[in-house]
């Protein structure tokens, strides 16, 4: 019983640190966009190196 209560316990940790996860892409997806879009309006080269940064940024999710 006492395993059975760890091991679900341990499950939860895990999900919760998945979500985490998720929750920190996303935000930093969105982040990169909201940066690409400012660059759009202010800079053509800032709005470059933004697109590379986004790229790499999913590339090192994705791997």
């Amino acid at each position: 019983m006492h395993d059975e209560e760890r091991s679900e316990q341990m499950r939860q940790k895990l999900l919760d640190m998945q979500a985490a996860l998720f929750n920190l892409r996303d935000g930093l997806v969105n982040l990169s966009l909201s940066l690409q879009e400012l660059s759009l309006l202010t800079d053509e080269t800032a709005q470059r190196e933004a697109s590379q940064e986004t790229d790499d940024l999913l590339l090192r999710l994705r791997g």
